[in-house]
C-alpha cells in the first residue's frame, strides 16, 4: 500500500524510500536502525506524528514517545544551598524590644533564638554551642 505524497513532502518521500529499502534488505522483526529513527523523529516534528507514522509504517506511540524525548525541555537545575553562612552578632538590635533569629540546616536541624538582652555575645555563644552539637 502506498500513500500519495504532495510535492512539499519530498523529505518524507525520501525517508519512506529509505525505510522501504531497509525493510526489503532486512529480516522481519529486526530493530530499526537509530539513523532511520532519527530521520523519522525529525520528520514528525515538521509534519506531525500521525502523518509520518502512517507514511513510514511505524508505531504511532513509539514515534510519539521518541519525539517527546527529543523535544522535552531540559531539567531545570536546582540551586545548591549555601555552603556557608556567616552571622555576625557583634551588637544588639539598634532599637525595639528585641530580635528573633531562626536558622536551619540541610539535615533538618533548626535553631530559634529570641532575645531582648543587650549582650549579643551571650547569644552568639549559645548559638555556636547549639550549632556545633552532633
Amino acid at each position: 500500500m502506498s500513500l500519495s505524497l504532495p510535492a512539499a513532502a519530498a523529505d518524507l518521500a525520501q525517508t519512506a524510500a529509505a525505510f522501504a529499502h531497509w525493510r526489503a534488505a532486512t529480516p522481519v522483526g529486526a530493530r530499526i536502525p537509530e539513523d532511520l529513527w532519527s530521520q523519522a523523529v525529525a520528520l514528525a516534528a515538521r509534519h506531525g506524528v500521525s502523518k509520518v507514522a502512517a507514511t513510514l509504517r511505524l508505531d504511532y506511540a513509539g514515534l510519539k514517545r521518541r519525539l517527546s524525548a527529543v523535544t522535552a525541555p531540559p531539567p531545570v537545575p536546582t540551586a545548591a544551598p549555601p555552603a556557608f553562612m556567616e552571622l555576625v552578632l557583634s551588637a544588639p538590635p539598634a532599637s525595639g524590644p528585641g530580635c528573633v533569629l531562626v536558622a536551619s540546616d540541610a539535615r533538618g536541624r533548626s535553631l530559634r533564638i529570641e532575645w531582648t538582652a543587650s549582650d549579643a555575645t551571650a547569644v552568639a555563644a549559645v548559638a555556636a554551642r547549639l550549632w556545633e552539637a552532633p
